[in-house]
Order: structure tokens, then C-alpha cells, then sequence
């Protein structure tokens, strides 16, 4: 098992080597090169410096590139393998964590193989970002709430906000998978407490640059969602869709807590998936939140079903981001040829959405009987 994990991994790396390897384009590396001044001027994000990470991402990108730079050699080419190598630890922790519930659960370590680790978003997507330290800290605050400890829980997913942010959505499935208040306080009132520990410092040396996060993704333009089918990139309606719809499946998915299952797992996958199809943003590296759901619970009947999904995701960040002819000299605005690639992420957005409604939501809902109580 950690065998060809190591295996993949180690593929990976050389897939994404900068301006080498399999040419596969990496934010770690153009992150790295656009916010850190290629590594001549390395600036302390939150500080003196804007990263567009939450703050443990971008002090780790930031520590990568300090330690780089006492080696010889091209810094972005030290930064990109301590970069790898560091990234390994919460690569294998997430196989770990995954295991562990998984046999909680009464699944194979096949499953775990198949729907985790032998599949394109591992190989493309765990050095595609920093992603799998934020999915790495929410595993294992989901396996720590599985056992009981709702404070240590909270702690994990404090950490995995303060990492990617959005990683820490299966959050809001624990909270309703709570056994009683004093759970759920605790689980919140923990996570709250580490995230706020975290960021504060930061807020008061200078505020103006931990404002600058959350300015800056305020304004991104819609990007791998199903509302590019009716809406072009930078329509304002996104601000109001995302709230909107994720409010009304979120409430489906209270209903559920509250008359059909507390199961932990489900509510969690149903939060995750509800919080991505409702988002105006859900970029390639976001499946890796996923896939130890798929691991974890029967999300699809079909084996092939999960694959094709996770294959377009991967079809999508290899044509949408052409970093191989870069090393021809060769620069292509992407939003100027968007429309072949853009139905790939529409495509990918919907599959998901279909998977929460249908695969998701059905079994715990009478759609007949709804609809005729309606009629």
C-alpha cells in the first residue's frame, strides 16, 4: 500500500519538476516564482509580503524558499524538492488516516488503494498545490471525531482552515453529526480558538495584508463551476449564488441529520460536496478533498463511475494549464481559448453536484411522495 503510494509520489515529483520532468504546471512552483520574486527577494507573507495562502501555506511556502537559499544551486529548484519532500509527511499521513477509518468502517485496504491512491488526483494533484496539508489535518480531525474527541477534532480542523481554508469544510457536517451541545461547543469553540490563534498575530503586526486574502479572493472570477454555463467569469451574481444555494443544501443536509442519519462520514461527504458544487471556485486540486470520502463511503454504485470523474478533473488542469510549451518560449493567455477546455470543469462541477443529489441525497429522501405532496 505505502508502496505504491511512494511510487506515485515520487512520479509526481518528477511530473511537476519546473521546467523540467513530465511539464505539468504546479502552483508551487508559479506561486513561489510570481509572489517571492523568483527567490531574489523573499518576503515574509502576512508581513511584509502578500501570498494569497492562508497563513500556514504561506509560511510554509516562505520557510521552503528561505532554507532553499542556503543551498547552491538554482533556489527554485532547491525550493521545489525540500518543497516535495516536506509535503511527503502529510501525503502518507493522509494514506494513514484514511486506512484507519476506512477500517473503521469495514472496508478493504483495496478501497483505500483504488479510490485514494491509485488514481489521477493523486498522481497530478498532491504537488499540484499545497492542498494535501489542509486534507491531511481534516482526515485526521474527522478520525479523532469518530473516536470521540471533539476538542482534538476541532483543534485539527482549526489547522486545516488555517491552511487551505476551504479543506475544512467537512466542519459543518461534524457539527451536525454532534451528539449533543456540549460536542458540538466543543468542537466549535476549539476550532475557533486554534484558527483565531493562528491568524491573530498576523491581524494586529498588519492588518492591511491579512485583509489582502480575503480582498483578493473576493474578487477571483468564476472558475471550474457549473455557473460558467449561464454566467460569464466575473459576473457579480457569484457572490450571491454561492451563499444562496449552499444555505438551502445545507439545510436538506440538517434535515437529514436531524430525521435520517448521524453518521459523521455521510454528513461530512455531504457537506463537502454541497460546499463545492455550490462555490463559484472549485479548481482541479479541490478533488483531493474528496477522494478519502470516496475511500470511506459508498458515494457511487460504480467503480467506473468515480474514475471517469476523477479522470476529467485531471483532463481539465493537464489542457487548461499548457505549461509545456512554456519551455518554447512560448506565453498563451488561458481565459483566451477557455471555451473547449471550460465544459470540461462545467462537466466535473455538475457530475458532482448529480453525485450529491442523487447518490447523496436519494436515499434518505422519498422523491415521489415529495413531489406529489407538492403537487
Amino acid at each position: 500500500m505505502y508502496l505504491v503510494a511512494a511510487i506515485l509520489f515520487l512520479f509526481g515529483v518528477w511530473l511537476h519538476i519546473p521546467y523540467g520532468g513530465g511539464h505539468v504546471y504546479s502552483d508551487i512552483v508559479s506561486v513561489f516564482q510570481n509572489r517571492e520574486c523568483g527567490g531574489t527577494c523573499l518576503t515574509i507573507p502576512y508581513l511584509n509580503g502578500f501570498v494569497e495562502y492562508p497563513i500556514i501555506v504561506s509560511e510554509f511556502i516562505y520557510a521552503m524558499g528561505a532554507v532553499a537559499r542556503t543551498f547552491p544551486g538554482p533556489i527554485l529548484t532547491n525550493y521545489y524538492y525540500l518543497t516535495a519532500a516536506f509535503l511527503a509527511i502529510p501525503t502518507f499521513l493522509l494514506v494513514r488516516e484514511t486506512l484507519k477509518i476506512a477500517e473503521t468502517r469495514g472496508y478493504s485496504d483495496r478501497r483505500v488503494l483504488a479510490y485514494l491512491i491509485v488514481t489521477p488526483t493523486f498522481l497530478f494533484m498532491v504537488l499540484l498545490n499545497w492542498y494535501v496539508i489542509g486534507v491531511c489535518f481534516a482526515t485526521l480531525g474527522l478520525r479523532k471525531f469518530l473516536q470521540g474527541n471533539c476538542k482534538i477534532s476541532g483543534i485539527l480542523f482549526g489547522l486545516s482552515a488555517a491552511s487551505n481554508l476551504v479543506t475544512a469544510a467537512p466542519a459543518m457536517g461534524l457539527l451536525l453529526a454532534a451528539k449533543d451541545g456540549r460536542d458540538r461547543d466543543a468542537f466549535l469553540f476549539s476550532a475557533l480558538a486554534c484558527y483565531g490563534a493562528i491568524n491573530l498575530p498576523f491581524f494586529v503586526v498588519n492588518p492591511s495584508l491579512w485583509l489582502s486574502f480575503w480582498q483578493f479572493h473576493s474578487s477571483w472570477h468564476i472558475e471550474g463551476s457549473w455557473m460558467l454555463a449561464f454566467l460569464p467569469l466575473f459576473s457579480p451574481l457569484r457572490h450571491y449564488i454561492f451563499p444562496v444555494l449552499l444555505l438551502s443544501l445545507y439545510a436538506v443536509i440538517t434535515w437529514v441529520s436531524l430525521k435520517k442519519t448521524k453518521d459523521a462520514v455521510t454528513l461530512s461527504w455531504l457537506s463537502t460536496f454541497a460546499f463545492l458544487f455550490s462555490t463559484y471556485v472549485f479548481t482541479p486540486q479541490m478533488n483531493l478533498m474528496l477522494l478519502p470520502f470516496f475511500a470511506t463511503a459508498p458515494i457511487v454504485k460504480r467503480y467506473w463511475e468515480f474514475l471517469a470523474f476523477d479522470v476529467i478533473n485531471s483532463v481539465f488542469l493537464v489542457t487548461g494549464y499548457p505549461e509545456p510549451i512554456l519551455i518554447f518560449g512560448v506565453h498563451l493567455d488561458v481565459l483566451s481559448y477557455l471555451p473547449p477546455i471550460i465544459w470540461f470543469g462545467i462537466a466535473r462541477s455538475i457530475w458532482l453536484g448529480k453525485m450529491l443529489v442523487f447518490d447523496g441525497f436519494s436515499p434518505f429522501i422519498n422523491w415521489r411522495r415529495w413531489i406529489r405532496l407538492r403537487n
